[in-house]
């Protein structure tokens, strides 16, 4: 099952925007893409791999992060491709979603930041 986290991030300018940078340098990305939308407003985009080469399996984690001056929205998604058996990951290992979540939570205690849950949008239904 796939794995979705949607977070809020509050607390001064200065340091909202060093969530991106600080998780640029400091998470194993492997792929980075970054786009200035408006004035003072960012999107990043981190997307990670969780290799178990014992199991020959893989998952995919994306990571979309949106600056604002006020606040930025972080959507944590772990849909990616897996193969392998099921539980097949190392008891000890703990996966690359939560290793993000945790990233997250720390530097936002560290800095004195206020992350909120934010919940999914309604979606609209449509008429056939």
């Amino acid at each position: 099952m796939a794995n979705l986290s949607r977070l809020e991030i509050y607390g001064p300018s200065t340091t909202l925007r060093r969530v991106g940078e600080v998780m640029f340098n400091d998470t194993p990305h492997i792929h980075y893409f970054s786009r200035e939308v408006a004035e003072h407003q960012n999107v990043r985009v981190f997307i990670y791999e969780d290799q178990n080469t014992a199991v020959h399996s893989a998952r995919c984690v994306t990571c979309i992060l949106s600056e604002f001056p006020s606040k930025v929205c972080l959507e944590i998604a772990d849909v990616g491709k897996q193969s392998g058996f099921r539980g097949s990951q190392e008891p000890d290992e703990q996966p690359v979603y939560e290793q993000i979540l945790d990233f997250i939570l720390d530097f936002s205690k560290q800095y004195g930041l206020t992350v909120q849950n934010r919940s999914p949008e309604p979606q609209e239904k449509t008429e056939e």
